[in-house]
């Protein structure tokens, strides 16, 4: 609301009448359009009802309705319309009185005032009279100009910027600061933006001019008889019985009123005689002097009136005092039979003296229909200022008006405009303003707004509180609602803008911005699948685009080609494939929204975390790569789109082949890169790929390697120790070490050549892949010792060596960066054995398990073994051939299990303990590795009070080799799986109901994760692979799992078993809620709603039929109560996830990092194996090891958890924070260049 009674205008601003002659140039206010719309709008029609309506108004709500917005109103104003006890009336004396006009005119050039009086009457208390005064300033400027426009834009503004100039035209009395004139009641101007004379506006109410108790002497016919009677007693000339009425009272001051107000300023002041007994018989002489300013000459026989010319104020008091005199002679009109009021004057109520005074191009629906209008009975009139009559083009112009001064509000002016239209059936301008201006999104009231949040799942009692809903709560339910329904992912996408943009939100334009289509969705629509190769997506978009631009003629721009080419760059940013978005840059620049403007060379360096000074590609790469992998969708930066445009700039300013190369491939020509800079490869010997993961794996750990080429059997000596120590819970047999050593002796081959071949791969020999595979259970028959073999390692035909490789003949074997790898001709079934797991009392429903090593049978005594010495180093006995044939064989069903098991117990097996534990196990290198040690506590406690034990608690320990991630359990993350495992929780044992608690009693160096992939179909009878993604991270800590009695750890762990048993719980009401019916396939709201929408639709209107109203109100509730369920749950659920994510965010001193990722794409009767490896040696990069392909790749492929996606990881190594540099060490080259 404009304040205009606190605004002090200095007495120095305003021009003194009384002032000599001196000409001054007129100084108008000066504000500026742009300045000016911002202040609240309103029509001439609104001014006037709210002119009429200010009293009764102000009097209950102390609010000023013409300084006020309309929609700040209109409820209230709305309501007090419809109530009939307040009628008032704006009234204009239609008699031209020239000492009180209704209508004045002044032309004092530049300027021309009009002033328009007139009386605001109660019609229930005629007594009840306020006064009105508009004043109408306006500049003189081209005669030929009309004053008629089609509709004043005003705009209400405070007098503070108006000129001192215009503020004493507009009759502003200056005060002092802090003091308000106590006679007026309100008062508001405006400023019309479009008159072509600069048009301002003064609108003022005034207070009553004459008390009750003023009033009294001249209406109080006692009173009047008795003052009469002592001036006869007086003045004997009076005749008693010419006794004055109420009329002759007021005649005679409106006499002595009119003589000052026609005083022209060059006039001598007439006075009155005292004399005059008809003056002191009628009026009271004191009241003329007390309350109108007259005085009384020196001699004292004259009354002097005031001097109006020096008075404006008293000589607008004067003329409203003979306006309200006229108006209470009509009133008492009935105590007088003959009433000159009731004859000689009359009024007008219909605003004629004002639409006259102010025309505008609809003057005479405005005379006709104004009185007749009903617009403030509903409040979407008030709040757009418009009338009921006005036309289309006004409407919509009025509407635009007050957008543009009270944007904040747009929504209910949406609302309001389009209330509006449905009001007025078949207007067909509004209409097709309404339907143009909504499809370009432009016209979103408030309750499409709440609509909006109700189809993404946010429902609120009080719509009100809806803008406290925080932005990511809301991304959360809209993501929540389009994958649950991805058929209308572009219905939500749509709703989710328009929130965003009544919202203003940067966050959610941020997010919509960076959004890119979801994968399915964008499959679906160019109709292809998950595993469609890169080049066959282009050809299929390429297809679909043509038959597009032919059915649309070449318009490139519909909305169906739009979502195309959206959908071609989703799948492109989801696979982060460099062939695809390579395309979308040069072919469609436009869809890739990069804020170009603000990436330079040097902020492209900054995003990529390169250093200016950096002149090495692959650190670039490497840098691209890393800050590829953060996958963070609130950052920016992290987008591949960024992030390519930026490594371009790179690429551009270096003048960089490798790194253009890599852009549009994702591929480095290896010739660059020496071959004592990468790794050796491993050929597949035969449905060896799970093996040569694993041989690359412990070649890459330094200890473990170290110890296989230092390995001497002659330097062990176990006879003392054979029958005390135990490997995997028993004891070793001396065949058993034998076969083991020479495993090892194979295996120290291997590694000894991956170090000093010059050649890109090497081969296994089949003695090792046979020793691998081959169970433990079964005997090894090597060769007779008659028919004497050298084994020898010979190459494949393919392989090349080091001179080749760096030859411009070489082979162009990539680096491969993307997702896919070559497939290897030899597949491997994925096949899981009956593991022995570890399973504590009474609990065989764990979602960790824990691997130990299966016991062999004992071995056949052999009658003697050849040897043969190779370069006088490890001792290789020969296995006979009819066994080596076997080993293809071995190795297509051997299970990867079991294959880990028969490596690391022959490895074992061949070493000498470093001591044996209580138990007899051997412990030793292999141990420190890879095991762990689990505790589990069983302690008895009362029923009626868990927290207190009955007994002593049972504790016992059991080691781990890897820990077993269930798919089946549905993890979403390691953390997932692990909170489920090691927590407190009761059981039923026989001793009766008891805690038990799973803690890590002791901590392998490198830690294994066994994700178990392999389920089982009941329906279908066979096993199958699950795909679903187990989202793994760099680092993770075991602080909170450790055994411990650290009571904020123990807190803490408490409350996410807490949460966890309540997102259990909301997860199965929410089920419930969302379930659809078998029969319909509908949940139980859209049953609900379905109903409802039949009652209301063919039962209510038939005319046979009949339903209880309540009936329909119940289902209403209904589905109103479940749907705020099920917004409820899924915030809940939110906050229950985002609480456990964060629960030990600051427990991180026992800390692991990834170290190897072991991958199986397939499905569970078959499929191929490889590796991926951190060389934290080199920039963290990591490798894929594809058999005798090894390949640096991006982490976007390492940590790729998309759905859908069959190369999935089946184990997962991490090591020690503080062991990574010492333990891990992936690339170990010497190579003799001679």
């Amino acid at each position: 609301m404009i304040d205009n009674d606190d605004t002090s205008i200095s007495t120095a601003a305003i021009l003194d009448p009384s002032a000599s002659n001196t000409k001054q140039e007129y100084q108008g206010s000066r504000i500026p359009p742009s300045e000016l719309i911002k202040y609240p709008f309103k029509t001439l029609n609104r001014i006037l009802d709210d002119l009429k309506w200010s009293i009764p108004f102000k009097n209950k709500y102390n609010v000023s309705l013409l300084n006020s917005k309309p929609i700040d109103y209109s409820s209230d104003l709305s309501r007090m319309s419809n109530n009939k006890q307040f009628n008032h009336d704006v009234l204009t004396l239609n008699n031209a009185l020239t000492y009180s006009p209704s209508l004045e005119k002044i032309e004092a050039s530049p300027m021309k005032i009009s002033i328009i009086r007139g009386l605001i009457v109660d019609n229930r208390a005629n007594e009840n009279i306020y006064h009105f005064r508009i004043i109408v300033l306006e500049s003189i400027t081209n005669p030929f100009i009309t004053n008629s426009i089609d509709k004043h834009e005003y705009h209400i503004i405070p007098k503070s910027l108006l000129s001192p100039d215009d503020l004493n035209s507009l009759k502003v009395k200056p005060l002092d600061e802090g003091k308000v004139d106590e006679t007026i009641f309100d008062d508001a101007f405006y400023k019309s933006y479009n008159s072509p004379h600069n048009q301002i506006l003064r609108v003022t109410i005034f207070k009553k001019e004459f008390s009750k108790e003023e009033l009294l002497p001249f209406v109080d016919q006692d009173l009047i008889t008795k003052r009469y009677s002592g001036e006869v007693d007086n003045h004997p000339s009076l005749s008693p019985d010419t006794v004055p009425n109420v009329i002759h009272c007021f005649k005679t001051l409106i006499k002595v009123l009119k003589g000052p107000i026609l005083l022209n300023p060059d006039d001598s002041i007439k006075t009155i005689s005292l004399k005059n007994r008809s003056l002191s018989a009628t009026i009271d002489v004191n009241f003329l002097l007390q309350r109108l300013s007259f005085s009384i000459s020196n001699d004292e026989s004259e009354l002097v009136p005031p001097n109006l010319v020096l008075l404006p104020d008293l000589k607008e008091s004067f003329i409203r005092m003979i306006q309200e005199l006229i108006f209470l002679g009509r009133v008492y009109s009935n105590s007088v039979e003959t009433n000159e009021f009731q004859t000689t004057y009359s009024y007008a109520n219909n605003f004629s003296l004002i639409f006259g005074a102010i025309p505008e191009y609809d003057k005479h629906m405005n005379l006709t229909q104004f009185l007749l209008n009903c617009v403030n009975e509903v409040p979407y009139f008030i709040n757009l200022s418009i009338m009921t009559y006005f036309q289309d083009e006004f409407i919509i112009k009025c509407f635009e008006n007050t957008v543009k001064s009270d944007p904040a509000n747009k929504l209910h002016y949406v609302d309001s405009l389009k209330s509006v239209a449905n009001y007025r059936v078949g207007t067909t301008k509004l209409g097709t303003y309404i339907k143009n201006m909504t499809a370009q999104g432009e016209l979103v009231g408030y309750h499409d707004y709440v609509d909006a949040m109700k189809i993404i799942g946010i429902s609120l009692s009080d719509p009100s509180e809806l803008d406290e809903v925080e932005d990511d709560v809301v991304i959360a339910m809209y993501k929540s609602n389009f994958e649950a329904d991805p058929k209308n992912y572009q219905y939500y996408n749509n709703k989710l803008q328009m929130i965003a943009k009544v919202r203003q939100s940067s966050e959610l334009w941020k997010y919509i911005n960076n959004e890119v289509l979801p994968l399915n969705i964008a499959l679906d629509e160019l109709t292809i699948e998950e595993i469609t190769e890169d080049d066959v997506v282009i050809t299929a978009y390429e297809y679909k685009l043509n038959e597009l631009a032919q059915s649309s003629g070449f318009v490139t721009t519909t909305s169906e080609i739009v979502f195309l080419n959206k959908s071609l760059l989703s799948v492109a940013v989801n696979r982060k494939s460099y062939l695809l978005l390579n395309y979308v840059e040069t072919k469609l620049p436009d869809i890739i929204r990069i804020p170009k403007e603000d990436i330079t060379y040097s902020k492209a360096l900054e995003i990529l975390g390169v250093p200016s000074h950096t002149s090495n590609d692959f650190e670039i790469i490497t840098s691209f790569q890393a800050k590829l992998s953060l996958n963070d969708r609130n950052d920016i930066s992290s987008d591949i789109r960024i992030l390519r445009y930026c490594l371009k700039l790179i690429a551009e300013n270096k003048k960089s082949e490798i790194l253009f190369s890599f852009l549009k491939n994702g591929k480095i020509d290896p010739t660059l890169l020496p071959a004592e800079n990468w790794p050796a490869g491993l050929d597949n010997i035969g449905n060896t790929c799970y093996l040569n993961s694993l041989l690359q794996y412990y070649f890459c750990i330094k200890p473990l390697r170290d110890l296989i080429l230092e390995f001497d059997e002659d330097l062990i000596n176990l006879d003392d120790l054979n029958d005390k120590r135990k490997i995997g819970g028993r004891k070793v047999e001396d065949l058993e070490i034998k076969r083991s050593n020479q495993f090892i002796y194979h295996l120290r081959y291997l590694f000894d050549e991956m170090i000093h071949t010059q050649k890109r791969c090497v081969q296994p020999t089949k003695e090792l892949a046979y020793l691998s595979f081959l169970a433990l259970s079964q005997p090894v028959d090597f060769k007779d010792p008659n028919a004497p073999e050298i084994i020898e390692i010979k190459d494949d035909d393919y392989d090349f060596d080091n001179d080749q490789i760096m030859s411009n003949q070489s082979p162009q074997i990539p680096i491969v960066v993307s997702s896919e790898s070559p497939q290897p001709t030899g597949d491997t079934e994925m096949l899981d054995a009956d593991e022995q797991k570890l399973q504590p009392e009474d609990d065989d429903d764990e979602a960790i398990e824990v691997i130990s090593i299966e016991e062999p049978t004992s071995f056949p005594e052999y009658d003697q073994m050849e040897v043969v010495e190779i370069n006088k180093g490890p001792k290789l006995l020969s296995i006979s051939t009819d066994q080596m044939e076997s080993t293809i064989e071995v190795g297509r069903q051997q299970d990867v299990t079991e294959c880990i098991e028969n490596v690391i117990f022959q490895i074992e097996t061949a070493l000498a303990p470093q001591k044996l534990d209580d138990d007899g196990e051997q412990i030793d290198l292999i141990k420190k590795l890879f095991y762990g040690k689990i505790k589990q506590t069983i302690t008895p406690v009362k029923e009626s009070d868990p927290t207190v034990a009955t007994g002593p608690s049972r504790i016992t320990l059991e080691r781990f080799f890897s820990l077993i991630i269930n798919v089946s359990d549905h993890p979403k993350s390691i953390y997932d799986t692990l909170d489920n495992y090691f927590n407190e929780d009761l059981v039923t044992l026989d001793e009766g109901l008891c805690k038990k608690s799973i803690t890590v009693n002791e901590l392998p160096d490198i830690l294994q994760f066994h994700v178990q992939r392999v389920l089982f179909d009941r329906e279908r009878l066979m096993a199958y692979k699950s795909i679903e993604p187990i989202p793994f991270s760099e680092k993770i800590y075991f602080d909170r799992y450790l055994d411990t009695t650290d009571e904020e750890i123990l807190r803490l762990r408490s409350e996410v078993f807490q949460w966890k048993n309540e997102i259990a719980r909301i997860t199965e009401e929410k089920e419930k809620l969302v379930e659809l019916n078998p029969e319909t396939k509908l949940s139980i709201i859209d049953t609900l709603k379905i109903t409802k929408k039949y009652l209301e639709s063919v039962i209510l209107p038939h005319k046979d039929l009949s339903i209880n109203p309540t009936t329909i109100i119940q289902l209403e509730n209904l589905i109103e109560e479940y749907s705020n369920k099920l917004v409820q749950y899924n915030l809940r659920l939110v906050e229950l996830h985002d609480k456990i994510s964060n629960q030990f965010k600051n427990y991180k001193k026992v800390g692991y990092t990834i170290f190897a990722i072991f991958i199986h794409r397939g499905e569970a009767s078959y499929g191929h194996y490889w590796i991926y490896i951190k060389d934290p040696h080199r920039n963290n990069i990591y490798r894929k090891y594809n058999d005798e392909m090894i390949t640096e790749v991006s982490l976007s492929e390492v940590f790729n958890f998309e759905e859908n996606n069959t190369a999935t990881p089946y184990y997962i190594v991490y090591v020690k924070d503080e062991l990574e540099k010492d333990y891990v060490d992936p690339l170990k080259r010497v190579i003799n260049k001679c």
